[in-house]
């Protein structure tokens, strides 16, 4: 009987500890599900439809690097809605941190172009991180010390970082070659002089993120492996070349926020905040210093979206840049049960769908926006799985204290029985 009930219990704790993953799946596949109905409601094959999108994705070395250019930007900024949701700071202003990131990366990489690029890359991936924290340090500031809900002033940012964006990028900036009177204004816009339209000048060489084509055909590497067939056939494909450094920031962004968020003092701090304020206060932390480091920390890793999309991918600002990577990573870190590992694989999750979109139109004839209502269904089926998820964590708890009461009950019963 003792050993029926401890098998029991590993049983129940391996279900509770698997939901986190369960959930999320579910969720996409239902999700998959709901709008195969809608796919073949339209008149197209839902199964054609799925597999032009997977191939679209990761079918080819082209494929795989436009998901990876995609998931970039919304892993970060899952990576700041997961990190400020758990620590009770629920920022959705990523939109604009992201904007303000893009902003402060491109002017630092078309202002100081004579630095070498040891400095210079990190300068542009510390000035968007600044640039993101010290935008979420204002509703921060609001939440810890006159309790401004930040979902509200956040949300608010956004468009005032928007609109600064639209305005900066409409201001001459001054470049080198072209003579004109500047002034301080000209200093806080970033507008090519030399281009009619609305766009910045490309930053500079040395502040882009190396391609893998770049490392590849770096001496030691092709020294290494330069006779291989392998190794030549990977650097002739003209794919290699739009596979930056990027996702690989990214993933050590996951990293980091792991290590903080589980392995430090800080983080500990951030979820007991997260989880329950007063009580935290009555533990002896400081609640208001720790919602503080927490829009600072969420709010850096949204600028860095900007940066990552910038000196990776596009290497200049234009009008409309990267509308809406922002407020995606709310149900990417949704979906990703604000986890750091679980918002990377979610942002893959939305990085595959906006790249495979296009084959799937041209192949199944089914309407990109067909992506966003898979997403929506995602968003929605993960919702209800957490409710889900939370009922079945509590019956699996009292199963538990049930079961651990019988065991711990059976020897007595053993010992009346004997007398």
């Amino acid at each position: 009987m003792k050993r029926q009930n401890s098998f029991t219990n590993l049983w129940q704790e391996y279900i509770e500890k698997s939901f986190s993953i369960l959930v999320p799946l579910l969720a996409i596949l239902a999700a998959f599900f709901a709008s195969g109905i809608l796919i073949a409601i339209w008149g197209s094959n839902p199964l054609e439809a799925y597999a032009a999108l997977f191939s679209g994705a990761f079918g080819s070395p082209s494929a795989i690097a436009t998901t990876l250019i995609r998931l970039t930007p919304l892993a970060f900024t899952g990576l700041a809605v997961a990190y400020g949701y758990r620590s009770g700071f629920f920022n959705v202003g990523a939109e604009g941190q992201l904007f303000m990131g893009a902003l402060a990366a491109t002017w630092v990489g078309v202002t100081f172009v004579d630095w070498p690029g040891w400095l210079l890359l990190p300068a542009c991936l510390l000035a968007a991180g600044l640039a993101g924290a010290c935008f979420a340090l204002i509703p921060g500031v609001l939440k810890a010390t006159r309790g401004f809900n930040e979902v509200l002033t956040t949300l608010l940012l956004n468009y005032i970082a928007i609109q600064f964006f639209a305005w900066s990028l409409r201001v001459d900036h001054p470049m080198r070659g072209i003579d004109m009177a500047w002034s301080f204004v000209n200093w806080l816009g970033i507008k090519d002089p030399s281009q009619p339209f609305p766009k910045s000048a490309p930053i500079a060489a040395a502040a882009e993120l190396p391609s893998l084509e770049h490392l590849l055909n770096a001496n030691w590497v092709a020294n290494l492996f330069g006779s291989t067939a392998w190794y030549q056939s990977l650097i002739s494909n003209p794919a290699i070349g739009r596979i930056t450094m990027a996702p690989l920031l990214a993933i050590l962004a996951v990293i980091v926020v792991y290590i903080i968020f589980f392995k430090t003092s800080i983080g500990y701090q951030a979820r007991a905040v997260g989880i329950n304020p007063t009580a935290a206060k009555f533990m002896g932390i400081n609640v208001k210093r720790t919602i503080i480091i927490t829009a600072f920390i969420s709010g850096s890793l949204a600028g860095l979206a900007g940066a990552a999309e910038v000196l990776g991918t596009q290497h200049r600002i234009i009008d409309n840049f990267l509308v809406d990577a922002g407020f995606t990573g709310i149900p990417v870190a949704l979906i990703g049960q604000l986890h750091p590992v679980g918002a990377f694989l979610s942002a893959v999750f939305f990085g595959a769908l906006r790249a495979g979109a296009n084959k799937m139109q041209i192949i199944s004839h089914v309407p990109i926006s067909v992506v966003y209502v898979i997403q929506s269904f995602a968003i929605l089926f993960a919702i209800a799985g957490t409710t889900i998820d939370l009922q079945s964590r509590l019956k699996i708890a009292r199963l538990s204290k049930q079961n651990k009461a019988s065991v711990e009950a059976q020897p007595v019963a053993d010992e009346v029985s004997h007398a």
